[in-house]
């Protein structure tokens, strides 16, 4: 079997909300091989399409021609062999192929990816959402979306809030954070798990205020307070807050993964498949995490698609924690053949060859590209911040 062609597919998804989210466009790669076997990968990267589209043209040429069954000899040519091993938007392009070699793997063996890299660990998989506030500060409208998404089967939720803070101390958007979380926390109830993302907005010492707002309530854990890279910072807020620190996203590289564990950084790490060069480094790190006590709850805030490969890892992992999901009660949901069903907080895998999904071709028709919107934040004083 040879690898014939490699497609990107773009596909428009607007989220709603008030503004303060992202609205992208959905990056899949479908690699296409002689036996006529396709494998899907997904390599979304919010506004930055052009970039990993031109990345994908780059890495083309290593793989065309290739076995698609070889899948860790084929990334580390990717990885390797253009010399720059390159950041996220080269992992993100990495990723896509990669994602659709497994895809080929499982089936030309007619059998469902986890079922090849040991079977799965458990019958479900937890799940928690994300998104479904649309980033609304305004108490009633959260109060009323968090039912909605209780009523779609979630019983765990992550939220967070767009806000252009100062350093050190915010007083006033201090009281707004802690108000939104108070009010979800009502809402929801005491047995719901309760997450916060902070996106990398905060420094250090903003970040242990925020943290400890949160310690009454009960958190499961605080998602990137610091920039991933601000490996002190991130320790620090660890050592002063009594709630579990959670990062890892926006890293490509298991050396990135192992500096978080060693300098005791999180004890949640967050590897995006579609990110972090696909399947393979995300299992390397997950195992790493083992060895260090630490748990796994996949980055997938994007499309069914990553979502749906995300949770062939989950079902492996000993470690696995939780799976993050984006809130779709819309089409967004129905953009893969065997739409995924949330039920009193789990999702199920099917046993279906590969990932198990197809895309709906129709429906990805119906939403051309768009052009993509990430927030900009700016303080009163005009200078930038972190979205």
């Amino acid at each position: 079997m040879k690898i014939t062609r490699i497609e990107p597919i773009l596909v428009g998804a607007p989220t709603p909300g008030v503004g303060l989210l992202s609205s992208r466009n959905y990056l899949y790669v479908k690699v296409h091989t002689d036996e006529g076997i396709c494998g899907l990968g997904e390599a979304t990267l919010e506004s930055h399409d052009n970039s990993v589209l031109g990345a994908l043209k780059d890495i083309e040429l290593l793989v065309l021609g290739e076995d698609p069954r070889r899948i860790e000899y084929l990334t580390q040519k990717m990885v390797k062999q253009l010399f720059w091993k390159g950041g996220v938007i080269k992992g993100s392009a990495i990723a896509g192929v990669e994602l659709a070699l497994w895809d080929i793997l499982g089936k030309s063996l007619g059998q469902p990816v986890y079922k090849l890299l040991g079977g799965a660990c458990r019958d479900k998989m937890r799940v928690y959402v994300n998104g479904w506030s649309g980033g609304s500060l305004d108490p009633v409208v959260i109060r009323e979306k968090a039912q909605v998404a209780m009523a779609a089967g979630y019983d765990a939720f992550k939220f967070s809030l767009a806000l252009p803070v100062w350093p050190l101390n915010d007083p006033a958007n201090l009281r707004k954070i802690r108000k939104a979380a108070e009010t979800i926390r009502e809402t929801i109830g005491p047995d719901a798990l309760l997450m916060f993302d902070g996106h990398g907005r905060y420094d250090a010492d903003l970040a242990i205020r925020i943290g400890k707002l949160f310690e009454p309530l009960d958190f499961t854990f605080f998602e990137e307070p610091c920039q991933p890279e601000d490996e002190e910072g991130l320790a620090k807020v660890a050592a002063h807050v009594n709630i579990p620190i959670a990062t890892g996203e926006r890293l490509s590289f298991l050396p990135e993964f192992k500096r978080l564990l060693t300098r005791h950084c999180a004890s949640v790490i967050q590897p995006d498949i579609g990110h972090s060069c696909g399947f393979g480094t995300a299992l390397k790190a997950a195992r790493l995490a083992e060895a260090f006590n630490a748990f796994v709850a996949p980055h997938g805030p994007m499309s069914p698609v990553i979502t749906t490969i995300s949770l062939h890892l989950d079902a492996i992992l000993p470690n696995f924690l939780i799976q993050e999901r984006l809130f779709l009660n819309d089409w967004r949901n129905e953009v893969i053949t065997e739409p995924l069903k949330v039920e009193n907080g789990y999702i199920t895998l099917n046993d279906k060859p590969g990932w198990g999904i197809e895309l709906n071709e129709e429906v990805c028709k119906e939403h051309p590209a768009i052009t993509p919107y990430t927030p900009r934040l700016h303080r009163p004083d005009g200078a930038v911040c972190d979205w």
